[in-house]
């Protein structure tokens, strides 16, 4: 903890209380587990989860995020609310929807000095909740006047881009926040992985995701190894889970090209973290294929190792490539410019070596989590605290 940051001696911890129903354990090292934990780590508040009882068991809580709270509730949200909002000083909700604003506006009107926070998560540079899509005008209506509700009662509203912060016209800019996503430099040493410079590094490319699913579009790097048809001395590793769909592209995509079964491998689901984090160390590369992101956490913790993302044009490719600083944007979904980027990459090892570096540097130094709550917290002692 920074002692710089935490309470005042004899002070009551101040309780930050995130609704969260359908808790996963792979949650817990994104947005939504990080920011209490972190909040609970570095600026002393009483943090807890709250979510709905399942078979989840949920690793990693007893060890490394020790002192993150997860309260396991049968009762409905509303009901949580009634009993408990009086004694939360900050109420945590996940995006702009109808869920949140009713939400939000019961937990202010049981407690007006409470700290309403939204965090956006945004897949686009607009707040499309309450405009007009394909509503009838009941649903429209209903959904304006909810957000309107909404926006009156949240304090602070966060959000993970640049686009997506200045194009919120709907939320007063007096209410937003820019909060990107972090990484906590301590996991590093938490889980005994020492980093390795670039040069110790293998030509080894990565795509973490669950293969096989519309958004994440890896089926995109196959296409484009079949056009490259020879990686040279380098090896693509798909990491994650499969569906069985993709498990049949991936058979048939083995048989095709059989010159490259000794350079790509898919490993399946791998949930040991420790074991996640030596894969970012040892690789150069990650690909992020997807068809939209809110953010791409995945490539902030392959950053953290100095590993250098190579993205699509989603929502968060300009800010976590810092406009080409720290990784490359493919500005297309065509495999045939997917192969001829990606070999001008594999080719350019001085350029690899200048974005490793800079990459490590922004996460290290610029996003990690306590370094970023900063300005969120500052929210939270507002006068209404």
């Amino acid at each position: 903890m920074l002692t710089e940051d935490l309470p005042h001696p004899g002070s009551r911890k101040k309780r930050f209380v995130l609704l969260f129903e359908n808790l996963q354990s792979v949650h817990l090292f994104k947005d939504v587990g990080q920011v209490p934990f972190q909040l609970y780590k570095h600026y002393g508040y009483d943090a807890e989860i709250v979510c709905h009882r399942s078979t989840e068991k949920f690793l990693y809580v007893d060890d490394v995020l020790h002192g993150l709270k997860i309260t396991v509730v049968d009762e409905h949200p509303y009901r949580y609310l009634m009993h408990n909002a009086r004694d939360i000083d900050v109420l945590m909700l996940m995006h702009i929807s109808t869920r949140s604003a009713y939400r939000g506006v019961l937990y202010k009107m049981l407690n007006p000095k409470g700290c309403l926070y939204v965090k956006a998560d945004l897949t686009g540079n607009q707040v499309t909740y309450g405009q007009w899509v394909d509503q009838d005008i009941f649903t429209h209506v209903k959904r304006v006047l909810l957000r309107n509700k909404l926006i009156k009662a949240v304090d602070v509203v966060s959000f993970e881009t640049q686009d997506a912060f200045l194009g919120a016209d709907i939320v007063p800019v007096e209410k937003r926040l820019l909060l990107p996503n972090g990484f906590d430099p301590d996991f590093i040493d938490a889980y005994a992985v020492q980093h390795k410079n670039f040069e110790e590094k293998e030509n080894l490319i990565l795509l973490v995701a669950r293969h096989g699913d519309d958004v994440k579009n890896t089926e995109l790097m196959l296409d484009a190894l079949e056009i490259m048809g020879d990686t040279g001395d380098w090896n693509v590793w798909f990491v994650g889970p499969m569906t069985s769909e993709f498990e049949r592209r991936r058979d048939a995509f083995l048989l095709s090209n059989p010159r490259l079964r000794e350079k790509v491998a898919f490993t399946g689901q791998i949930d040991d973290k420790r074991e996640l984090f030596e894969l970012y160390n040892r690789a150069k590369i990650l690909c992020l294929t997807s068809r939209r992101e809110s953010w791409g956490m995945v490539c902030v913790e392959a950053m953290a190792f100095g590993c250098v993302p190579v993205m699509t044009a989603v929502s968060s490719a300009e800010d976590i490539t810092q406009n080409g600083q720290t990784g490359f944007i493919v500005n297309s979904y065509e495999p045939k410019d997917w192969a001829s980027n990606l070999k001008q990459i594999c080719e350019n090892p001085e350029r690899l070596w200048t974005h490793s570096k800079s990459c490590q540097e922004l996460i290290l130094h610029q996003w990690s989590w306590d370094m970023l709550l900063r300005p969120l917290v500052k929210r939270f002692e507002g006068p209404n605290l």
